[in-house]
């Protein structure tokens, strides 16, 4: 049966950090099932990616889909039976979020949660060089924010704090395990 994991987080907390890092494990097919939904394809794991990730791209992920895609995400996940991964604004949503948790079916879902503290943050976004306006940070920090205090997805989320290699490194032997 298949598993669900979503990795959200404000921005900067290294969420596609990590999705590189994870996805440079392994051997890749990138594919589009259904239009507008773009994958990472492993046989091995049996485990599609959402997202886009291409080489040299500042902002990954579910983050360069359209803003539309949150119908054709919900039917290319619900009629797959690969294992799915994802990180991202684009789907974190509490229409996404339960959509996942009503699916029949599915052996675990998880919500990996990552968070860094401000200081962190702001050197991060220094280091990219991140134009993000205070209004859009202070509302993705809201949704997460919901997120956290959603009872409802209390026994379904994990959160971890993604401040530098080794903090990283224990999330990805996370992932590894979940998938494994």
């Amino acid at each position: 049966m298949k598993k669900i994991m979503a990795i959200a987080g404000e921005p900067g907390t290294g969420k596609t950090t990590l999705m590189w890092r994870f996805i440079n494990q392994y051997t890749w097919e990138t594919r589009e099932d259904v239009k507008l939904v773009n994958t990472l394809y492993n046989k091995e794991l049996d485990l599609h990616i959402l997202g886009k990730y291409e080489e040299g791209e500042k902002f990954a992920g579910t983050d360069r889909y359209s803003m539309a895609v949150q119908p054709a995400a919900m039917e290319f996940v619900k009629n797959t039976t690969s294992s799915i991964l994802f990180e991202g604004d684009r789907l974190t949503n509490a229409k996404f979020y339960d959509f996942l948790l009503e699916l029949p079916r599915v052996h675990d879902v998880e919500f990996l949660i990552l968070t860094a503290n401000k200081n962190t943050l702001t050197e991060r976004y220094e280091k990219r060089g991140s134009n993000q306006s205070d209004t859009f940070l202070k509302g993705r920090k809201t949704k997460i924010d919901n997120i956290l205090a959603n009872f409802y997805y209390m026994d379904y989320r994990e959160v971890f704090a993604n401040e530098d290699i080794k903090d990283q490194t224990f999330i990805l032997n996370h992932i590894n395990h979940f998938f494994s």
